[in-house]
């Protein structure tokens, strides 16, 4: 993690999330005693980094080289800490800091992160070229 971003406190994982880490961003007033899930209006949100279109044309498809299972597991670890650090970047350049509650630590493999925030944020990914962003349904609805 970056020097920027290194005022970031550690917090609880959200939930339904499996007990992942989760750290708490800065002016985002959190408060253990008013630790209510969906509090205050927030969402929770699924954000991956938009694939770009394939192009076009009939360029011959070249075969990748064959990796082990471990190789591509630690690129795509790597891959989803890049995407982590420039979706920080994205909300510190958008002033949307104080709007993001909790955030998940990159974890797996792929680019995607989870996070509980209000409902502008998720307005603002989704007209963000670089993101797909959508709300997830608590646990709670399901039972």
């Amino acid at each position: 993690m970056s020097t920027r971003m290194s005022s970031v406190a550690a917090v609880r994982p959200l939930p339904g999330s499996g007990g992942g880490s989760v750290h708490m961003l800065p002016g985002s007033g959190y408060a253990p005693e008013r630790d209510v899930p969906q509090q205050g209006g927030d969402i929770d949100v699924t954000v991956m980094p938009r694939e770009a279109a394939p192009p076009r044309g009939r360029a011959a498809a070249a075969r990748a080289p064959v990796r082990s299972r471990a190789e591509v597991y630690q690129a795509g670890k790597a891959e989803s800490a890049r995407f982590r650090e420039s979706f920080m970047l994205w909300l510190e350049a958008n002033k949307l800091m104080g709007s993001v509650r909790a955030m998940s630590e990159p974890g797996g493999s792929l680019p995607m992160l989870h996070v509980r925030c209000a409902p502008r944020v998720l307005d603002q990914l989704r007209r963000a070229p670089e993101f797909e962003a959508g709300t997830m349904m608590p646990l709670e609805r399901l039972y």
